[in-house]
């Protein structure tokens, strides 16, 4: 193992640690007691931020369920190395966003086309009152009312209250940027506790299980989640009816290790005939990321293992050369019927095992785990026929609309449009729509 790659592996086998996660914890709640402070959550809103438009709805049942104190922070836009592309990720947050806001009862459109000056007045409306539960509701407003284009709805907002001048408008914001990165953050709709980042609705309810371990829920608060998501109901199974789905996944993303098991769960559960198209990392693909992401990537990856059950963190970086010579036996370990459970195998065994995949004997041991013969690999280790296999899956993916991992995606078929999902947290998602199309209400 190379110097650089060793060292790189242990900062991240350290960001992962959930002890040194829990040591934390316990710090910061003890300061926070010596200096006899609330619980305190600030709330970084980005109004034109489809996820935020959906956070935002969850600030008044948060206020309503804990002792807390709800500080909100008006951000402009995301940290720009964090975004790939601002308007294809635009397009994706809105159709996500309209997509899962029916299972949580909360109210979604995609929004019109919003001019400067239109967003300039609404983060300025955003600004006039920072008390939490107003925050909240002028919040939904502005939601609405930009989601519609109503320019009458918004100079009507903006009559009501005493709007702070551009000048200042534009000082608070470059203030709350900051703040955001200091902390260690880069996007909207992120709740963030004591040292910890919670991203918008999907992630509310690890803020909400600390702050029940710390004793913060209102005494006649329901055990329940303030947001809850709606359950797929019991189907029948038409299983005459067989459906393709496209599994795009990366072997240096920690979220994919996180969907192999799943999506082959998903298939044994449904009439589905699964094609499995890997694409290089986004990062080999020239597309940047900075430490902040990073770090809360592995992160939060820690804590979706530890729900699911998933071995994670001890990790050793596959970046760069093990990823190409990992690579160049999926093809034929795919031509074995093998080729989902050679990349589950590899996956096992960076992110949760810290085996060496570029030495040869940590190769075969994921090769022979994966069901299939090392001498036979052998004979295919270093090859460079799938490269063009794997450019092909990466346009793929693109022209889907996604350009992460893991991507799952429904190809037109039998009259149905194509639908696709990104990422593990999704899976939920592929699957209610699985169960639209191949399955009947009991």
């Amino acid at each position: 193992m190379d110097l650089v790659r060793s060292i790189r592996s242990a900062l991240m086998r350290r960001w992962a640690d959930p002890a040194r996660r829990n040591q934390r914890r316990i710090r910061a709640e003890q300061q926070r007691q010596r200096d006899s402070r609330p619980h305190t959550v600030l709330y970084f809103h980005q109004v034109d931020d489809p996820y935020s438009q959906l956070a935002v709805q969850a600030m008044t049942p948060l206020l309503d369920r804990y002792d807390i104190q709800l500080v909100p922070k008006l951000v402009a836009a995301p940290t720009p190395i964090a975004i790939h592309d601002q308007a294809l990720w635009n397009q994706w947050a809105n159709r996500e966003c309209a997509a899962i806001a029916p299972f949580y009862g909360l109210q979604f459109s995609a929004s019109a086309s919003v001019t400067p000056a239109q967003l300039d007045l609404a983060r300025r409306v955003m600004l006039a009152d920072d008390k939490a539960r107003t925050f909240a509701t002028r919040g939904q407003q502005l939601s609405t009312a930009l989601q519609q284009g109503n320019t009458t709805a918004l100079e009507t907002l903006a009559r009501s209250v005493t709007l702070p001048s551009a000048e200042q408008a534009k000082q608070c914001l470059e203030e709350n940027f900051q703040l955001r990165h200091r902390l260690g953050h880069y996007l909207g709709a992120m709740f963030y506790y004591e040292g910890e980042w919670y991203w918008g609705i999907d992630r509310l309810h690890y803020l909400e299980a600390r702050l029940d371990a710390l004793g913060a829920r209102r005494a006649h608060a329901p055990a329940a989640s303030s947001l809850t998501r709606r359950e797929l109901p019991s189907t029948h199974i038409d299983s005459s009816r067989r459906l393709q789905l496209e599994f795009f996944p990366s072997l240096r993303s920690p979220y994919t290790h996180l969907s192999y098991a799943r999506v082959e769960a998903l298939c044994a559960r449904y009439p589905v005939d699964l094609v499995v198209r890997p694409v290089l990392p986004m990062m080999m693909r020239g597309v940047k990321a900075d430490r902040r992401k990073g770090i809360y990537i592995l992160q939060d990856t820690q804590r979706e293992a530890e729900r699911l059950g998933i071995s994670f963190g001890n990790i050793w970086d596959p970046f760069g050369k093990p990823i190409l010579r990992a690579y160049s036996l999926f093809p034929w370990a795919r031509d074995q019927g093998r080729g989902l459970a050679y990349l589950h195998s590899y996956s096992q065994a960076v992110w949760g095992e810290r085996v060496d995949a570029w030495s040869l004997s940590g190769l075969q041991h994921i090769v022979e785990r994966a069901g299939l013969d090392w001498p036979q690999a052998v004979k295919h280790l270093d090859n460079q026929d799938w490269e063009a296999e794997m450019e092909d899956n990466v346009q793929a993916m693109i022209t889907a609309g996604s350009w992460g991992v893991p991507t799952l995606r429904l190809p037109v078929q039998q009259g149905e449009a194509a639908f696709t999902v990104w990422g593990q947290d999704r899976l939920w998602l592929i699957e209610a729509e699985l169960a639209r199309r191949c399955q009947q209400s009991v």
